[in-house]
């Protein structure tokens, strides 16, 4: 997948981070030139255009025309609206997820496309409050759960559970052969903070995977957990 980034705070690099990791393209936009090198620098890879996201020009040039999923992480509520906005109005359509620094914005941005609900994160407590409802109730005692967050179905959310004796425990990340539209966000390890994953994570029993796939491609992370299909790590 081709994911735009407008934001290159400590969020949009750790996420970029991950992204590229696991064989993602990724572009993010910046308005300031310190911080894009800043993070070109971390991430040892030219990833960024210097402009404001919300200029059309500057977003078409990072190539928002083709982008699969368009994540507006500025630390402006009104700056990630122009973005969703600006996104929405792409023939691509790509997915929209918002950052909302301020929770009172957050409706604003849900009712901006009913049909096609921009994904509006408000913070970290709030995905682990998410994460608690679903992964802590019934789906806790299944070894994968799937929920859906986009009404067109193109894109799934799926928790998926590292299973006991499951043989990629002890494996990175970056060894297993996810297919390339699924995309591990986060893990929820007991007794840890969550953990925003590079292909350096190590995966353990009893992990639950955070994974963003397109329709289709959730048999297959289903098959690499299972161990059928482990890639070999460089």
């Amino acid at each position: 997948m081709f994911i735009l980034i407008v934001g290159g705070g400590k969020v949009g690099t750790y996420l970029t981070r991950a992204l590229l990791a696991q064989g993602h393209e990724v572009v993010v936009v910046e308005k300031q030139e310190r911080k894009a090198k800043i993070l070109e620098t971390l991430l040892e890879t030219d990833v960024t255009v210097v402009g404001d996201g919300c200029d059309p020009q500057v977003l078409e040039q990072a190539g928002i025309a083709r982008a699969d999923v368009v994540v507006a992480d500025t630390g402006d509520d009104e700056d990630n609206l122009v973005v969703v906005l600006i996104s929405k109005r792409q023939a691509s359509k790509p997915r929209c997820i918002a950052r909302v620094n301020n929770p009172k914005n957050k409706a604003i941005f849900e009712s901006l496309d009913p049909e096609d609900p921009v994904t509006v994160i408000s913070s970290t407590e709030i995905i682990l409050d998410v994460l608690n409802e679903h992964v802590n109730a019934a789906q806790y005692k299944q070894a994968l759960a799937s929920m859906r967050l986009f009404s067109k179905g193109n894109l799934e959310l799926m928790q998926i559970a590292v299973p006991e004796r499951s043989p990629v425990i002890g494996k990175a990340l970056s060894g297993l052969a996810f297919p390339r539209n699924a995309v591990v966000v986060a893990v929820n390890r007991e007794n840890a903070d969550l953990l925003i994953p590079t292909g350096e994570t190590v995966l353990a029993a009893g992990d639950q995977l955070l994974v963003i796939v397109k329709k289709g491609a959730g048999e297959a992370v289903r098959t690499v957990l299972a161990g059928a299909a482990m890639a070999t790590a460089p």
